[in-house]
């Protein structure tokens, strides 16, 4: 009878998969199987599709696009509320602007996408599909910026960005064509300029903490490791499900390196003349892939409020009585979005098993259920994404706008504390290349090693790590935790920075 009950639910399962992506699939999400989970759900839930054929260049249809689009929103929202200004800069890049900075150019040259001919004719001078927009950008901050009465000049820019991958390519994480978010600024000086690096940093946690409820380690770069023509790099490394970690933000002081290239001056208040300093920041659909990867389960996505097309489905019940409960279900949509609650009714002709089986695996945070007998109470059935029947509970319909709002703050409670625990967990301290070898290898996340220094020979000393633990390379380390007492991992010598060591993207 039990095997009976296991096809009947394997059916259901293969029919609400077609219904989601035309694909069947079974979601297993280990540390093990977290690639073939991620390529699955990436499929079933209707995020891209990888069917056009440009390598590297997937379509983000519109359930991902929506989820992408909100965190690029949440982004300008609060750019808007520190003072950066969106704008929108050209695609394309002349030659002679990259081939200005040495590092930049040296960087980014091996990456880039060439457009050398228009129609029939041969351009004079190729055009580069933006593989980063500082040059283009800062082209014109030097045509914008005579004064100290300029400045502080901050832009941002919801665009893409175009880098030939030559990895294997994995949807919102290695790609092509990226969707992005860009800033830049440009300050009077150096102070202001890492007091800039600080609201970064600020606008980025609260939505990855706060929204997206998940985090990562704050790190610096090490020196040989930074952005092209940077200062130094700043990045979050959020830790993946399958023990790798992944550059979520990258966050740059870049000093006057890019003004003394494109001449970006200004007169001071004592009417010298001054180079200007400069930062930048970029996030991108990395965002997302962390959001999707860190939350969701065996049964598919668990989707964060903010990019949830749906956060409330209401999901008529009571079989051939079914009809009774529509118009009471359109009464409760129509409170909820009176509340800007994105909310939908299903009113498919699926059976009930796959309509919760096909909403579970889309990640839609709660789901209110309503028959006919409810009605006669007054209640509803109320199910969260994260507990599942566990947590089904029943509610007064009068109720139902303190119930949601309640609701949703717990689900991102529920999330943002099962994500910063496991995330805690993955940070291990390791004092020996074989302890090293042992976080990297078996347990997976960030090895935290005593290191001797970040300056000269640094660099000799992580291609033994390289070499001795699994291909983990020296992530970064953050320069206010120092490190007294210790003996270097590697070297033996006497340690002066904690480093952090994983396995990467």
């Amino acid at each position: 009878m039990s095997n009976q009950n296991e096809n009947k639910k394997d059916s259901k399962q293969a029919k609400a998969a077609i219904r989601a992506g035309d694909v069947t699939f079974q979601l297993h999400k280990t540390a093990e199987t977290f690639s073939d989970w991620y390529d699955a759900v990436m499929d079933a839930a209707e995020i891209v599709d990888r069917r056009y054929p440009v390598k590297g260049c997937p379509v983000l249809r519109p359930y991902g696009f929506f989820m992408h689009n909100a965190i690029m929103r949440e982004v300008e929202d609060r750019y808007a509320e520190v003072g950066v200004e969106q704008a929108l800069f050209p695609t394309v890049i002349p030659e002679s602007f990259l081939n200005k900075e040495a590092d930049h150019i040296k960087g980014f040259g091996a990456e880039c996408f060439w457009i050398d001919r228009a129609g029939n004719d041969k351009l004079e001078e190729p055009l580069a599909l933006r593989p980063t927009s500082e040059t283009a950008i800062y082209y014109m901050f030097n045509k914008w910026v005579r004064s100290f009465r300029d400045l502080p000049l901050k832009v941002h820019q919801t665009c893409t960005v175009f880098r030939y991958e030559t990895k294997n390519t994995k949807p919102l994480i290695r790609v092509r064509e990226i969707p992005w978010n860009e800033a830049h600024t440009c300050h009077a000086t150096k102070v202001e300029a890492l007091e800039m690096m600080n609201t970064y940093w600020k606008v980025c946690m609260k939505i990855f903490e706060q929204e997206l409820c998940f985090t990562g380690k704050v790190l610096q770069r090490a020196p040989w490791d930074k952005f092209a023509g940077a200062e130094h790099t700043e990045v979050l490394d959020v830790i993946m499900p399958c023990g790798r970690v992944l550059q979520t933000a990258g966050i740059h002081y870049l000093g006057q390196k890019f003004a003394k290239v494109f001449d970006i001056n200004f007169l001071d208040q004592n009417n010298t003349k001054q180079l200007a300093e400069m930062t930048c920041c970029g996030v991108s659909t990395r965002v997302l892939a962390c959001a999707l990867a860190i939350h969701g389960d065996d049964k598919g996505l668990i989707l964060p409020p903010l990019i949830s097309q749906f956060q409330v489905v209401l999901i008529p019940c009571g079989g051939k009585k079914e009809a009774e409960v529509y118009a009471p279900l359109q009464e409760m949509q129509t409170r909820l979005r009176n509340m800007k609650i994105r909310c939908t009714i299903d009113d498919s002709k699926q059976s009930m098993g796959e309509k919760l089986f096909y909403w579970e695996m889309k990640g839609a945070p709660l789901r209110i259920e309503l028959g006919p007998r409810d009605l006669e109470t007054q209640q509803f059935v109320l199910v969260a994404r994260d507990l599942g029947k566990d947590g089904k509970k029943t509610c007064p319909i009068a109720d139902l706008e303190k119930v949601i709002a309640q609701e949703l703050e717990a689900f991102k409670d529920r999330l943002r504390a099962k994500a910063m625990a496991s995330h805690k967990d993955h940070i291990t301290i390791a004092r020996t290349l074989d302890e090293i070898q042992e976080v990297i290898t078996k347990k997976g996340g960030f090895a935290q090693i005593p290191f001797f220094t970040m300056e000269a020979g640094a660099k000799e000393a992580e291609e033994v790590i390289k070499e001795k633990c699994g291909g983990a390379e020296i992530r970064g380390f953050w320069p206010e935790e120092k490190c007294e007492g210790e003996i270097c991992a590697v070297t033996g010598k006497p340690a002066t920075v904690w480093a952090y060591v994983a396995r990467a993207y």
